[in-house]
């Protein structure tokens, strides 16, 4: 029992910290932004301490310490700074939230790449500060994150590293909490239009399809922000609405697409929606200005780290594009390792292999033109796209039969929405040619035409205010019921599979793994697995290759192969 009360004060204490973040951030930048609901402070929040952790990973490891001071300057600045008399409704729904979300923290087993390389390289940032030339220990390394970054500042005492898994959890919270608290006001001033219906039926889609906390990784995380991205794009785009609050949504805008982006570097492509609305908008002069000097400072500086931690881990600025790589650096990848691996990840994201299967057709010929079509159709299609497809159309035709069935009559709406549709058709198009595997966006790129297409059919529906009052808290809560019925099965299944007795301990399983030293330099020192498996939460760094070397590199360690 003491451990669940460990896990659960520990929780609640980063939740918190996260949003004293978010506070800080914004009366440095725009306190006119502080008006926002809680959910949306707790993402900015999210992406200003996840700026914090890389930057200072540069020069401390994420120790106790280190921890202790980020989160305790957190705390104060959510208890000196909060409006507990204006917040304190928000704050009731944030601690029901958490509570009514609690069980999908709980997991036995992590996602295969857990014991891999997430855990570990969280853990080595944990223990060590920053190393130029990680990419070295394993390909798994070379794919930056922020979010594991943002898991190593959550190492504490009692706690260590049992919530490396979490940070999704809290993405979910706010998520949740930004899609009730803008359903709420909408529904309080009368502005019930089709981005209402489409961001209930975004709740209902992300709690049922994204329950599983412990498989998000660090993709289902930024698919969750893709979702907000386009219902902050929708709303500045096609919603009338006075320029100051155009100007504070395309803020907020910028901010999603630079966190989601430092979670999965893909998401830099969504950078795109910007010039379209500040030419249909007209916000050049607008934006450009003193007071937002400082925004564009945040989110330059996350862009540049970012490409940093990149660059000081492979040599490449966006690994493993082969055009941002410089070849001639001691800790670079080999030229010839990079288009491997860049290959590798066309021809696996286009199913050319998986768990029991590879193609007949070499990678070189299989990822050209549509040769791979068929195999992914088979192998990927069906059953990933295709169950995903059936959810959400499921969803989609659920909630508007029961829309219909409350409704009075048909209206006369006719909203022009073409680039609505266009534009995540294009991102949909783009996924499908380049990188057409579920984790890489496609769980929301398929969303997001269909939830706008049936949004806009309920529209024309003209609901009674008390109809439309009683249905959304029904959405909500059956949103949370199926969220907390597909855990509960999941729990039972692990418990039957793993021997996982929930009620004895909260955490989730770490193998133990026997280390060597493969290195020691000064005070540093390189373990390995003994027997060549999965480093898990062993002594770090820890390396699956030991034909490495180490020397100084400015204040930092650095990692080179060994010719020799």
């Amino acid at each position: 029992m003491l451990d669940h009360l460990t896990l659960f004060l520990f929780s609640m204490l980063f939740i918190h910290s996260i949003i004293g973040y978010g506070i800080i951030f914004l009366k440095i930048t725009n306190k006119e932004m502080l008006s926002l609901n809680i959910g949306y402070i707790g993402i900015t929040g999210f992406f200003f301490i996840s700026l914090i952790s890389i930057f200072s990973s540069f020069f401390f490891a994420h120790n106790y310490s280190h921890n202790l001071i980020l989160h305790g300057i957190g705390i104060i600045s959510f208890l000196a700074f909060i409006d507990y008399k204006k917040r304190f409704y928000e704050l009731k729904l944030l601690w029901l939230l958490i509570l009514i979300l609690w069980i999908g923290i709980y997991a036995y087993k992590n996602h295969d790449d857990f014991p891999y390389y997430h855990l570990t390289y969280a853990l080595n940032l944990s223990e060590n500060s920053f190393t130029v030339g990680t990419g070295h220990f394993s390909h798994g390394f070379r794919t930056f994150s922020s979010l594991f970054f943002f898991h190593s500042i959550l190492y504490m005492p009692f706690i260590e590293f049992y919530l490396f898994h979490s940070g999704p959890f809290y993405i979910l919270i706010f998520f949740n909490l930004i899609i009730i608290f803008e359903l709420l006001k909408n529904y309080n001033n009368k502005k019930i239009y089709l981005l209402y219906f489409f961001s209930i039926l975004s709740l209902l889609f992300i709690n049922i399809a994204f329950y599983r906390i412990a498989e998000h990784g660090t993709d289902r995380s930024a698919q969750i922000l893709l979702i907000l991205i386009f219902i902050l794009f929708f709303d500045i785009s096609y919603i009338q609405m006075k320029k100051k609050e155009i100007l504070l949504k395309t803020i907020l805008l910028i901010i999603l697409i630079f966190l989601s982006s430092s979670m999965k570097v893909i998401y830099y492509l969504y950078l795109l929606l910007i010039p379209f609305i500040f030419f249909k908008k007209k916000l050049f002069q607008e934006f450009l200005v003193k007071k937002n000097i400082l925004i564009i400072f945040f989110v330059s500086i996350s862009f540049f780290l970012n490409l940093t931690v990149n660059y000081l881990n492979t040599g490449c600025f966006l690994y493993p594009a082969e055009k941002t790589c410089v070849y001639q650096q001691d800790w670079s990848i080999k030229k010839k390792e990079v288009k491997r691996m860049s290959l590798h990840y066309e021809w696996w994201s286009k199913a050319g292999g998986g768990p029991g299967y590879v193609s007949e057709i070499e990678p070189e010929e299989y990822v050209k033109s549509f040769n791979w079509v068929k195999n992914w159709i088979e192998r990927h299609f069906f059953n990933k796209v295709s169950d995903t497809l059936s959810g959400i159309i499921f969803i989609s035709v659920f909630v508007t039969l029961i829309f219909k069935f409350f409704s009075q009559l048909k209206t006369k709406i006719n909203r022009r929405i073409f680039l609505g549709y266009l534009i995540p058709l294009s991102f949909l198009l783009e996924w499908f040619l380049n990188h057409p595997s579920m984790r890489y966006g496609g769980y929301v790129l398929f969303a997001i035409p269909i939830f706008l297409f049936t949004a806009q059919l309920i529209e024309k529906y003209k609901i009674s205010k008390k109809a439309l009052n009683n249905l959304t808290i029904f959405f909500i809560f059956l949103s949370f019921i199926s969220y907390n019925t597909r855990n509960i099965i999941r729990i039972d299944k692990e418990a039957s599979i793993y021997n996982y007795n929930v009620f004895k301990s909260p955490y989730f399983f770490v193998k133990k793994t026997n280390v060597i030293k493969i290195k020691e330099y000064d005070d540093y020192t390189i373990y390995s697995t003994k027997n060549g498996g999965m480093c898990w939460a062993t002594k770090t760094p820890c390396s699956y290759n030991r034909n490495i070397d180490v020397k100084n590199f400015l204040w930092m360690n650095m990692i080179y192969l060994n010719d020799e």
